[in-house]
């Protein structure tokens, strides 16, 4: 079940991070935000997230798909309890 868990913990960061960067690409390439600044919108959410998000919301093609922060920490989550279990089962 840990080997599961991880693999699935691991597929839901995948899809944040892809996620998050189809929705903010456009925020660091106009320059609203730089990237390490459009990184923190990946782990949470901000003022200056959403108002970077708002600026080009009107030319954004995934407008109503918005990143949520809380997957990614939804893939944390599914992710350590998959190593917690590998980890458990592996200790004598």
């Amino acid at each position: 079940m840990g080997k599961v868990l991880l693999a699935a913990g691991a597929l839901v960061l995948l899809v944040a991070v892809a996620w998050w960067w189809l929705t903010y690409a456009d925020v660091v390439q106009y320059t609203y935000l730089s990237a390490p600044e459009a990184a923190a919108c990946l782990v949470g959410r901000s003022g200056v997230c959403d108002l970077a998000r708002s600026l080009c919301r009107g030319s954004h093609p995934a407008a109503i798909a918005a990143y949520w922060w809380g997957t990614f920490w939804i893939g944390v989550g599914v992710a350590s309890a998959g190593l917690s279990l590998a980890g458990a089962k592996r200790a004598p």
